[in-house]
């Protein structure tokens, strides 16, 4: 039974009744409450009603102050003072001979907002009275607050409210709360049976105490999600056969995920706990419930189906189940970035889930990389929807990851099978960079796989319309910034110059590959990066040591400086220095090769949250400058092999005069030396030595002094020298 006026309603009916009969024809109010419960709804039905009200603020004695002899009085005490109280005073003696006494409580008024002659709403005032101060406070603030509304409740909804303090689903309350704080009297015991019995949980009928009926809500409302989500209800006890009225009624515990804020404990409550077993067994196919993400026993049978379809080797299967899961474990996002009707992005059951996705994809890849057998390296490795630098990018992401499994229960099957998953996919994956090098082995002897591609040495002549003398320049040169790596940062670009005010400047990022300097190491790669036209480039062997060289002459470190400050960059190294106000400065930044030399614990931690700092750098660059183009680029890439790889350190040969730890060079490198041969038949435009480079991932020339346990380059794998500019554009 719905409410059929509210608070202030119910007033103005009550003072329309008292003032019919009144003698004076300008009645007024006279008002005390010693709680102020209902001080403002006689205010509002006194202005409504246009009758003059006077109210006592500290004391009832104020009423006394001004007699209102021959006029109507309407008065509505809290309470008098209570016969067994001292004094036994009636501080309205005086004041209720002048008119029409009534004394009505807050719990009074709220029976005459139902319609009259309902017993249910006299038992609603039994229910609501409280000898407690502090619970009479409470069941007032949920009177008050439930009709001075625009929508008025039902009188089991006020008697939840009551009951629970402050809920209107007694279900709800139950799944997120259990017994709670309320108290457990044979008479609340019995009223909390009859709220959630009238909702449908039959369930508690037969229950006689909190911790049976908490028990059999939480049973019950397991068995309304599985039942909405597919299974067959006839295989549930007949007092746990919830009725689901279509696919557009959400069961109760999704609807209770759509406003909690304690999801991650209902996750562990109900996903940590296997429910109904036997019913789960008996489905058929468990990935038809995939959508509730309740019951443990579900959980897992879920998780062995996927892990049997990976040892299969299904794993497009895989990774279609996987994101199923996921997305129902996620829940939707709304406008807020809150997530809503499951447990968001950081529940470790959420995220293991991911992580499955991400090894199904990444087995995946792996398997059917060299399905087409190709001899464009390049292409096969760089082309952003289907190359194989993805696989770097998932490795990347799988070890940033980590093992979210640790924070679910023991016995959870993705506990025992994930690390086991993570170290088979690593060991996969050094196969492939190995299988990887031997493709490029093989096209770079068939013949000169590079010549059409852009080289690093060319970016200052191809990308001179952009670089020309009117236009401010800022350059971003990064040091070993991996392709995976730069188009990440790419998009972080995109994303961030999205959300620019409108008017600040619009910018268009765009990429492009190009191919680094060979031997990729800084000190070539850095070299080709400075301005000079295309023929004024080379690497040459001089005294018996390889050098990059422009107009004849070596390029230190110092050259390269001196040779952009002649062509008007300021060169900077620092992100805040006076040079930044420069129309064409060069920002240059080692610390990605310094991170992986050092071999610095959770690298792929620190690789990821480098990207995010340099968006968040770059991107704050943008906004404060006024270039009109900018540029990321960067030397060389990198391989990162797993923690578990073993790679082989070898001697250089004795011919060689200098060597990296990945080429070698000399006057008399021959076929036969360890690694690819590039010579003068390789046509690469800039090499003017004969240098052997290797390609194997498990193979590096002795170098001392260098850590190289995991991470290196200076080869001929395309993650060392198959590189993504990055251009961004105002206007």
């Amino acid at each position: 039974m719905q409410a059929s006026k509210s608070l202030p309603e119910a007033a103005k009916d009550t003072i329309r009744r008292k003032f019919d009969g009144a003698e004076s024809e300008d009645p007024i109010v006279l008002w005390w409450d010693d709680d102020n419960y209902l001080k403002d709804i006689i205010e509002q039905a006194c202005d409504e009603l246009g009758v003059p009200l006077k109210t006592a603020e500290k004391t009832p004695l104020e009423l006394r102050a001004d007699p209102v002899d021959g006029k109507q009085v309407w008065y509505v005490p809290h309470v008098k003072e209570p016969a067994d109280k001292e004094g036994d005073y009636d501080w309205f003696r005086d004041v209720q001979h002048t008119g029409s006494e009534v004394e009505m409580s807050i719990e009074d008024l709220t029976v005459h907002a139902f319609e009259r002659g309902q017993l249910d709403a006299w038992e609603l005032k039994t229910a609501t009275q409280a000898d407690d101060p502090t619970k009479r406070r409470e069941i007032a603030r949920i009177l008050h607050d439930q009709l001075t509304g625009g929508q008025l409740p039902t009188l089991e909804q006020l008697r939840t409210q009551i009951v629970t303090g402050g809920y209107t689903d007694p279900v709800a309350f139950v799944l997120e709360n259990g017994w709670g704080d309320i108290d457990d009297s044979s008479d609340t015991i019995e009223q909390m049976q009859d709220l959630l019995t009238s909702e449908g949980v039959d369930a508690v009928a037969s229950k006689d105490e909190p911790v049976g009926i908490v028990a059999a809500t939480r049973r019950w409302a397991v068995a309304e999600w599985l039942i909405h989500a597919g299974a067959d209800a006839e295989r549930f006890p007949r007092e746990f056969r919830a009725e689901t009225a279509g696919d557009h009624d959400l069961p109760e515990l999704k609807s209770l995920l759509n406003n909690t804020t304690s999801a991650s404990l209902l996750a562990d409550r109900y996903l940590g706990e296997a429910i109904w077993p036997d019913v789960v067994a008996d489905v058929d196919d468990p990935w038809e419930l995939a959508d509730c993400i309740v019951d443990a026993a579900l959980e897992r049978r879920l998780w062995e189906e996927w892990h049997a379809s990976f040892d299969a080797g299904d794993y497009e299967t895989c990774l279609e189940r996987a994101e199923e899961r996921y997305d129902a474990l996620l829940g939707s996002e709304d406008f807020r970035g809150s997530y809503q009707g499951a447990y968001g992005p950081d529940s470790p059951w959420t995220r293991t889930w991911e992580q499955a996705a991400e090894i199904a994809r990444l087995a995946h890849q792996l398997e059917t990389w060299d399905e087409s057998a190709t001899d464009d390296v390049v292409s096969l490795y760089a082309d952003r929807d289907d190359g194989t630098w993805q696989i770097d990018n998932a490795v990347l992401n799988l070890v940033v990851a980590g093992e979210p499994e640790t924070d679910l229960p023991d016995d959870h099957p993705a506990t025992a099978a994930l690390d086991d998953l993570r170290t088979q996919l690593q060991s996969e994956y050094v196969e492939y960079l190995e299988d990887l090098g031997d493709l490029v082995t093989d096209t770079v002897e068939a013949g000169a796989p590079f010549v059409d591609e852009d080289h690093s040495y060319q970016f200052f002549t191809k990308e001179s319309d952009g670089l020309e003398s009117g236009q401010t320049i800022a350059l971003f040169v990064i040091d070993a910034l991996r392709l995976d790596l730069a188009r990440r940062l790419a998009d972080e670009l995109r994303d961030y110059v999205a959300t620019l005010p409108a008017d600040a400047p619009e910018f268009a990022v765009d990429e492009d590959v190009w191919l680094g300097t060979l031997p990729s190491e800084t000190e070539f790669g850095k070299a080709a990066l400075t301005p000079g036209e295309i023929q004024m480039f080379d690497v040459s062997l001089v005294d018996g040591e390889l050098q990059p060289r422009r107009n004849n002459r070596r390029v230190t470190t110092n050259r390269r400086e001196s040779l952009l400050g002649g062509d008007g960059w300021t060169v900077t190294r620092e992100e805040e220095e006076d040079g930044w106000q420069s129309t064409r400065v060069a920002y240059f930044k080692n610390d990605i090769d310094d991170i992986g030399e050092k071999e610095l614990n959770d690298l792929e931690a620190m690789l990821a949250r480098r990207v995010d700092s340099l968006a968040e750098f770059i991107g704050t660059k943008l906004k404060q400058g006024e270039w009109d183009q900018a540029y990321v680029l960067t030397d060389h890439g990198f391989v990162l092999l797993p923690d578990n790889a073993s790679p082989e350190k070898i001697s250089r040969p004795a011919e060689a005069s200098d060597s990296g730890r990945r080429w070698i060079a000399g006057e008399d490198v021959a076929e036969d030396s360890p690694g690819v041969l590039l010579d003068s038949s390789s046509r690469l435009g800039y090499l003017d030595a004969d240098v052997s480079i290797l390609a194997s991932p498990l193979k590096r020339f002795r170098k001392q002094g260098l850590g190289d346990a995991r991470f290196y380059h200076g080869g001929l794998l395309p993650q060392e020298f198959v590189l993504d500019f990055i251009s961004i554009t105002q206007g």
